[in-house]
């Protein structure tokens, strides 16, 4: 993860050996230890019902961009985003010269 995570209870951050982190599905990254202060199925820092995930390289890919530099993410989906714009582009064009020739 190239973008420093950090507990949002404690403020510690990762290191080895553990304390492992998780991410709730609020939005909140607490570590093992903060993470058992807490009510079970409850977020320690907003109180909602929460559910949480362990942090690793085997989490989604969608996960891990969470944690990504911005800079690296754009180059990642820059050639993927061309790609769509261009074929939206091109189709866009075909149904506007469809409807030229219709008219």
């Amino acid at each position: 993860m190239a973008v420093p995570a950090f507990c949002n209870s404690c403020l510690c951050e990762p290191r080895n050996p553990a304390p492992r982190f998780c991410l709730t599905n609020c939005g909140h990254v607490l570590c093992e230890v903060c993470l058992k202060k807490g009510k079970k199925d409850e977020c320690l820092i907003c109180r909602s019902a929460c559910r949480t995930l362990v942090l690793s390289k085997e989490v989604s890919p969608d996960i891990q961009s969470l944690f990504m530099r911005i800079d690296t993410l754009i180059k990642k989906y820059s050639k993927e985003i061309s790609q769509v714009s261009e074929f939206q582009e091109r189709h866009r064009k075909q149904f506007i010269a469809y409807h030229k020739q219709k008219v």
